[in-house]
């Protein structure tokens, strides 16, 4: 109680203890001020004319001190004055009372404040949930997007090649870029864009990076390719999503480039000679079941030394505070200025954060600026100039916290030197190994149902669970025996992995593998396509796979 005058202090101590309330009563504002953080107190009277600070101004400063705290104040008057009651609410005060004080009233009041501070309190406690569900949620995504990320972008190359931008408008980027390099050391890039943002966008990226990888590998067509990944989103995808994209293959021999622009932006080439534009010709994958049988890629000369540079439409709909559109506010600009051998991106980027200050980012943004130049290709490195001549089999079992961390193909053989004969078609043997030995760790070691992954949360709730599992390993192991065979010009490669899981039975499963419109279970599958035999044994917690070149 801030009140000088003594009566009407006693007056409110009085109705208090009859509450089960302890008080305490200051003459001056200050004094309650100092004593502020001692005393903590729930509920405050105080008087409207203080000597020395005011009433007004010290429930300003308590309500200040209080820190967000829900503390009800009430301002104690001699007169009913609108001007004054005006006041007393802009400061902060919860509630107004006349002199003189009467017992039955100040009773009511308190009883009042009381079911308003729980009913502050139950939302306060609510919001500490809510706050706490949310940041929860936050961090499981973005545990989820470095797995996604990791597994869509491991196996791509020379990405330090490339100049690349892109920033997603949630944790989850619906925009990809995949590279990889053909048989012939040429390089095939292609760049996404799938319906909408977010984990809903992503998750169709990883079967969509197992089948590029792997076709490219092989050397298959770039139709052939457009294809089979046409195919795959019109199984998986509902009918108003898809996928924009352009596909970009560079051979080996640096003299021609193909192309293929399905609903994305028009990609633009910068020549010696000028601008030439890769404008969209065909519909995104992933809307009709098939692609026209007469789809073919687009070609263009090009010389050492030429740019490209490839965006998704995020670039161009970026909106200022004015809500112009980038591609009419920069781009243009930007492309105009363009000067032959030079990369444009730093320019790009530089006008795209001028153009987006104040304002936030209202879809994913990507943009690739490549140059054409021989870093860009493989280059095939042998040890000693020849294939091995002999073959070789190592064996490896990892058991408890080494499961923990995914192994590769090429960090188990390197360190023995046995990786050097395998280098070209080490990116299909580390898919088929990566499924097998994921197989065998989440299905057969773990026991995790994938049926989990149909839904954007079970997704996430999928890798929640992989993880604690993973912390709770015990007398748990993976065994790995790779076996390999030159052959002529090629070789032929063993693969087998065994668990001590309790297995599963192959039949009661085919069913689901066989099942194109599940978002899951898609990599024993992929396995099969690319391996000459796979078979699973006795219990299925043993598998075999083998694979030819």
């Amino acid at each position: 109680m801030v009140e000088p005058d003594p009566a009407q202090a006693e007056l409110i101590a009085a109705v208090l203890r009859e509450q089960g309330c302890l008080s305490a009563q200051v003459a001056t504002a200050e004094a309650a001020i100092a004593d502020f953080d001692r005393r903590r107190p729930d509920i405050l009277f105080i008087a409207a004319d203080l000597p020395g600070m005011d009433g007004l101004a010290a429930t300003r400063e308590i309500k200040r001190l209080a820190a967000g705290r829900f503390l009800p104040i009430m301002l104690l008057a001699h007169k009913r004055d609108e001007a004054l009651l005006l006041s007393s609410v802009e400061s902060g005060a919860d509630d107004f009372l006349l002199k003189p004080l009467e017992p039955g009233l100040i009773k009511a009041r308190i009883m009042v404040m009381e079911r308003v501070c729980e009913l502050q309190h139950r939302v306060s406690e609510r919001k500490r949930t809510i706050a706490a569900m949310l940041e929860n949620e936050r961090v499981e995504q973005a545990l989820a997007e470095r797995v996604l990320s990791r597994a869509v972008e491991e196996r791509n190359v020379v990405m330090d090649r490339l100049d690349l931008l892109q920033r997603s408008a949630a944790i989850f980027s619906g925009d990809i870029v995949l590279t990889q390099h053909l048989p012939d050391g040429g390089l095939r890039l292609l760049v996404g864009d799938f319906t909408g943002h977010g984990l809903a966008a992503a998750v169709a990226a990883l079967p969509i990076a197992d089948a590029f990888h792997a076709m490219t590998v092989k050397g298959v067509s770039d139709i052939s390719l457009l294809t089979e990944l046409n195919r795959k989103l019109f199984q998986l995808l509902p009918t108003d999503r898809f996928m924009a994209a352009i596909l970009v293959t560079v051979p080996a021999s640096c003299t021609e480039l193909r192309w293929w622009n399905g609903g994305m932006p028009s990609g633009w080439l910068r020549t010696a000679n000028g601008l030439r534009e890769l404008t969209a010709h065909a519909l995104p994958l992933g809307i009709l079941p098939d692609l026209p049988c007469d789809e073919v890629a687009r070609r263009v000369h090009v010389r050492r030394g030429d740019r490209l540079l490839l965006m998704t439409d995020g670039l161009l709909e970026a909106h200022d505070t004015q809500d112009e559109m980038f591609v009419h506010a920069g781009l243009r600009q930007s492309l105009a200025s363009w000067a032959p051998g030079m990369p444009l991106l730093p320019t790009l980027r530089e006008a795209l954060d001028a153009h987006l200050a104040g304002t936030e980012q209202a879809d994913d943004i990507a943009i690739v600026d490549l140059p054409i130049e021989p870093s860009i290709f493989a280059r095939r490195v042998r040890l000693s100039g020849q294939r091995p001549r002999v073959g070789w089999d190592v064996a490896i079992v990892l058991e408890d916290e080494r499961l923990k961390s995914q192994p590769t193909l090429e960090t188990l053989l390197d360190p023995l030197g046995l990786a050097e004969g395998l280098r070209k078609e080490m990116v299909t043997l580390e898919t088929i190994f990566t499924e097998l030995y994921s197989n065998a760790l989440e299905h057969g070691v773990l026991k995790l149902d994938s049926s989990l992954k149909a839904t954007s949360e079970g997704f996430a709730t999928f890798y929640r669970e992989r993880a604690r599992r993973l912390d709770d390993l015990r007398g748990a192991r993976v065994s790995v025996e790779i076996r390999f065979e030159p052959s002529g010009e090629g070789g032929c490669v063993w693969l087998r992995i065994w668990d001590s899981g309790e297995g599963f039975s192959e039949e009661s499963v085919r069913a689901l593998w066989s099942d194109p419109a599940r978002p899951w279970g898609r990599g024993i599958p992929l396995a099969r396509e690319l391996c000459d035999t796979l078979e699973f044994q006795g219990n299925g917690s043993q598998v075999e796979a083998t694979y030819r070149w």
